[in-house]
């Protein structure tokens, strides 16, 4: 009878344990954030309270309820002691967002970089202490920014910020254990920082994970950002499935002229990640440092297009609260992507866009009933169904899901296809007197370029390419970062003509790791020298595990005379 007792007890508990696992998340559901309050900026400065109510109600009228911020450690204890600690701005600040109904994500960090037990006791100290004053109100915490790469922490180390991760997550428990603490801050997808992690036994130690997907290219189609969320969703599933925030994302674009660009890259982007499950997405900025934001004054708000775009896609798609469930793509003309957003009683909502710089006519199933405006606000015409789509991003209301048509995940426009040239601009297109869209001289952090790099018309056909003459040690042509699934392989073919040459003339793959900084390893074609017409040369390869991008380089080294390069094709296998 004991016994008996004892495992219905047990029973008892592991269904409690379960109803308690399944309880909703508590906090908002939303997925649009952004960063904005930037408190630690502001509170030394005559009037910041009013500042920050401003920008929280600048927030508001967009339909934008999470900040991601930060309460450094050497705010709260400036003597460094772990025993004295300042709470007065801090607790301002929260009492506002409260007051304000802003939700937090909050950055732990601070100096030094914690290398030893004794600087991690102190972080544990801090974290403890910072959780329990504000757990009545903020419930998710973000340990550290970007310590992936040497800007916010020297001489990165996953193992060090793993068993920092360790103590952090251990002491915010303590101090609430219903708080959501979220690890990785990565520069780029990270995907070799959550190896890392999970490797060295951190992976129980976070509620979630969050990455900085900052764009390389032109624009998130050109980036492949759904690609590379895909993919970073695929390898978090294998370590165990996790929620992720993408904490910082942006796009520059000055007043003017790039607004309505700036405009639909921030759309874009948050619509793919909204379609790729993350839990939330904080852009950054919205104040106008640098030509991030779309805000250039707080009060009265002077703004760009973006600030009344968003705005527009928070009211279709619902925020605060859940925003309306994505469920699929509708088969599209090539080039065009159809987002679908269920919303209750049959009602959908329709995003599409153009990927390219062309406008497509489509034509939707559903005939009658559909009404349409672009994100700048300009109604679109729809007639019986049909309507233009460029690259500004349509958002169309009045759908019905009985009338719409089949919705898939298999229409998603991203998905490769068997022998799909994957590059951006693969024959070197360019306008006169412009290199190629899609390639830069020099390597992505502008070296490597010791020679004399040029578009030329010299190309197979007629057409342009490129070349580079007189080349030092270190010389290339770099194409725009691809991302790339680690269960691949990946087969890259091009052209190349020499005069003269000597060296090293080749076509190489870059794997990149996920702080998209790092080179894993660079495979190459074979050289070629000498004068030689039109040679074709290939090379496959498997990226390295933890690499979640590959750029393409055209090389030469060393070479006394002139190489040119043209029809280059980099396809998925």
């Amino acid at each position: 009878m004991k016994r008996a007792a004892l495992l219905i007890c047990v029973f008892m508990a592991l269904v409690m344990g379960s109803a308690q696992a399944a309880k909703p998340a508590s906090y908002d559901q939303s997925p649009f954030g952004v960063n904005y309050l930037k408190w630690e900026f502001l509170w030394n400065k005559p009037g910041w309270e009013d500042e920050i109510h401003a920008r929280a109600r600048n927030m508001k009228e967009i339909g934008v309820y999470w900040d991601r911020d930060g309460i450094s450690r050497g705010s709260v204890n400036p003597s460094d002691d772990g025993k004295t600690w300042v709470w007065d701005k801090p607790d301002k600040l929260v009492q506002i967002c409260k007051d304000e109904g802003i939700n937090l994500v909050v950055i732990l960090m601070g100096n030094p970089t914690p290398r030893d037990e004794a600087t991690r006791r102190m972080y544990a100290e801090y974290t403890y202490q910072v959780v329990n004053r504000y757990k009545d109100y903020v419930k998710i915490w973000e340990i550290w920014n970007e310590p992936n790469i040497p800007s916010f922490w020297k001489n990165p180390d996953a193992k060090l910020y793993t068993e920092l991760l360790k103590a952090m997550y251990t002491a915010a428990k303590k101090a609430d254990p219903t708080c959501t603490v979220v690890a990785g801050s990565s520069n780029g997808p990270g995907n070799d920082w959550f190896d890392a992690i999970y490797n060295n036994g951190g992976w129980n130690y976070c509620d979630g994970i969050s990455i900085h997907p900052y764009a390389m290219a032109s624009n998130p189609i050109e980036q492949g950002l759904d690609r590379e969320l895909a993919y970073l969703n695929k390898q978090i599933a294998k370590l165990g499935k996790k929620p992720i925030w993408s904490t910082e994302v942006g796009w520059k674009g000055k007043k003017g002229a790039d607004e309505e660009i700036q405009a639909t890259k921030i759309i874009q982007t948050y619509i793919i990640h909204i379609a790729n499950g993350f839990q939330n997405m904080d852009y950054f900025c919205m104040d106008n440092y640098d030509d991030w934001g779309f805000v250039m004054r707080t009060s009265p708000p002077e703004t760009k297009l973006a600030y009344g775009s968003i705005k527009l896609i928070t009211q279709a798609l619902g925020s605060p609260g859940p925003c309306a469930k994505f469920q699929g793509y509708l088969q599209m003309p090539e080039g065009v992507a159809c987002y679908v957003f269920a919303k209750p009683k049959n009602q959908r909502v329709l995003v599409l866009w153009s990927n390219n710089k062309q406008t497509h006519n489509v034509q939707l199933a559903q005939k009658s009933g559909l009404s349409a405006v672009d994100i700048i606000n300009k109604p679109v015409q729809v007639t019986s169904g049909s309507l233009d789509v460029g690259p500004t991003p349509i958002i169309v209301t009045g759908a019905d899901a009985r009338k719409i048509g089949k919705v898939s995940m298999d229409f998603n426009p991203y998905l490769r296809k068997p022998g799909q040239n994957l590059l951006v601009n693969p024959g070197m297109d360019a306008d006169p007197g412009k290199n190629p869209h899609g390639w830069t001289e020099g390597r992505f952090f502008h070296g490597d370029k010791d020679g004399k790099l040029a578009t030329t018309n010299e190309g197979r056909n007629g057409s342009t390419c490129v070349s580079i003459s007189e080349s030092g040690k270190s010389c290339a042509w770099d194409a725009s970062p691809i991302p790339v699934d680690p269960d691949k392989t990946y087969t890259l073919t091009a052209w190349i003509k020499t005069k003269d040459a000597t060296g090293k003339n080749v076509v190489g793959l870059y794997w990149y790791s996920g702080n998209q900084w790092t080179c894993m390893g660079a495979p190459s074609t074979q050289t070629i020298t000498g004068t030689q017409d039109w040679t074709m040369v290939t090379v496959t390869a498997k990226p390295p595990r933890g690499a979640a991008i590959v750029r393409v380089n055209l090389v030469s080294e060393n070479n006394k005379g002139t190489t040119w390069f043209d029809d280059v094709s980099l396809t998925e296998n």
